[in-house]
């Protein structure tokens, strides 16, 4: 059984600007971005703590399998332990989402900016900006979805180590479920990647070509 890490890339920040009351379009379209990279941010501690709960459980699924037939109490409660530790990646999933809704829900309001552009260039590269977020977004969508998946088919093969009866025939096929899914996961994760590497270079992209004179971090 294998375990990933989400490994979400951070959307890259910038300086130079400082927000006022009557920001041109340009900046305004500036401070929605840089918002969102801001509430994004929160996602991070989330991974870390999958990460770390994700290790846990690989940790008692390897003593799982060093158990024979006369551990079966032992099995029972580090399958048990396991089951809680899927519950807490399920919540620390769900903020990491909620994080990116709120992030997403922030980003949306550059759409009614575009048409307010000066430049028709810096118009174009806002577009192509916003189109590649929101596909950004999407994976991230297909990821979550994939994510959710695995961790009810981790979930099931716990509770099958709890069943006496259960075949080596019944776990293989369960494993092999779970590692179907891991490979799903890890097609959305680099395409959510993708996707962030190119807002990053479009973002600044979109910044020299609206005039704002402004540095990643």
């Amino acid at each position: 059984m294998r375990k990933l890490g989400l490994g979400l890339l951070l959307m890259g920040s910038a300086v130079g600007l400082t927000a006022c009351n009557n920001a041109s379009p340009e900046e305004q379209v500036y401070n929605h971005l840089e918002e969102t990279v801001s509430l994004e941010s929160g996602y991070v501690d989330q991974q870390d703590s999958l990460t770390d709960l994700e290790k846990k459980e690989q940790d008692l699924y390897n003593d799982i399998l060093q158990l024979g037939d006369d551990g079966m109490d032992e099995i029972k409660s580090k399958s048990q332990e396991a089951i809680d530790l899927i519950s807490q990646r399920r919540d620390a999933l769900a903020k990491e989402k909620e994080s990116l809704d709120e992030a997403e829900a922030e980003f949306k309001e550059v759409d009614s900016i575009i048409d307010d552009l000066e430049s028709e260039d810096a118009k174009e590269k806002a577009r192509t900006l916003y189109d590649t977020m929101e596909a950004r977004y999407g994976a991230y969508d297909q990821l979550h979805e994939a994510y959710s998946k695995a961790l009810d088919e981790d979930n099931s093969l716990y509770e099958m180590f709890q069943q006496e009866d259960v075949t080596q025939d019944e776990l293989t096929a369960q494993i092999e479920k779970i590692n179907a899914s891991y490979e799903d996961i890890e097609a959305a994760n680099a395409e959510f990647n993708k996707q962030t590497e190119a807002f990053n270079e479009q973002k600044q992209q979109f910044y020299e070509a609206a005039g704002l004179n402004v540095a990643s971090e």
